[in-house]
């Protein structure tokens, strides 16, 4: 391929589709990815995507049946060698739109069959039929995402994480981690991030 050919080939690459694989892979992923890219880097870079979804899913979701499990990863998969096959860019967008929202039906329970004649049939939206999402938390984990929550100043009623952990110091019981001291200094707060008692 020639120089101008190789320019006349490049696809501007959306600023928040560059954003968001230097979230999940890192900074040097932004000059991967960035601006302009070739159909070939695009389709590398979506295999490269679901893959990595189809990982974090296979070591996050371990309480699911094995025939979900299987779905889950034959639809990914099944997705991966389809974009091999695209020529276009239309057709890779279209292929990928249609995805998404099944791997999203999928990840909740089944995707839905709707034989109702009524094009909203609200009744078909629960899709606990065969298995019931459900996120679990450990207390490692709400202390985890409390101070994540808390650096990050998104705790309407606390201060910035620096106050809080001044007050924290300050008022702590003798062997008393932070997390423990929120749940007794702030209860109300407290059930309204995590709703429910431990």
């Amino acid at each position: 391929m020639n120089k101008n050919n190789y320019i006349d080939d490049l696809i501007k690459v959306d600023f928040g589709l560059t954003n968001l694989f230097c979230q999940v892979y890192g900074e040097d992923e932004r000059y991967n990815f960035k601006e302009f890219a070739t159909l070939r880097d695009i389709k590398k870079n979506f295999s490269k995507l679901l893959n990595t979804i189809k990982k974090s899913f296979v070591e996050t979701c371990k309480h699911t049946d094995k025939y979900h499990e299987n779905e889950i990863i034959n639809l990914i998969d099944n997705e991966i060698i389809n974009l091999k096959k695209l020529k276009t860019l239309e057709d890779i967008k279209s292929s990928l739109i249609t995805f998404y929202p099944r791997l999203c039906f999928l990840l909740i329970g089944k995707i839905p069959i709707n034989n109702a004649k009524k094009k909203d049939n609200r009744s078909s939206w629960c899709l606990n039929e065969y298995r019931q999402i459900g996120y679990k938390q450990t207390r490692q984990q709400k202390s985890e995402l409390f101070l994540e929550l808390l650096k990050r100043k998104k705790i309407d009623g606390l201060k910035s994480y620096e106050e809080e952990r001044g007050k924290y110091l300050k008022t702590k019981l003798e062997g008393e981690k932070m997390f423990d001291w929120f749940k007794r200094k702030y209860p109300q707060i407290y059930f309204k991030i995590f709703d429910k008692t431990d």
